[in-house]
């Protein structure tokens, strides 16, 4: 008997295999967007506002009590 059998695949295994095949696809189709997509409006009230120099931002830091802090 020198005939192979074939390897029987999972059902994960078909599905991961199937999703790569569309993922595949996918990747291969050219995607050109709508220009209504492109278009990019600032927003009105931040032309009006005022830039006062440099922001800070400090760290804050929550006191946590745990069972190590005992120790």
């Amino acid at each position: 008997m020198s005939k192979k059998k074939k390897r029987q695949l999972s059902k994960s295994s078909k599905n991961y295999n199937e999703l790569r095949a569309i993922t595949k696809e996918l990747m291969k189709r050219k995607y050109e967007p709508d220009e209504s997509e492109q278009l990019f409006e600032d927003d009105p009230r931040a032309a009006k506002e005022i830039e006062y120099g440099r922001v800070r931002k400090n760290s804050t830091y929550i006191f946590q009590k745990n069972i190590l802090s005992d120790l």
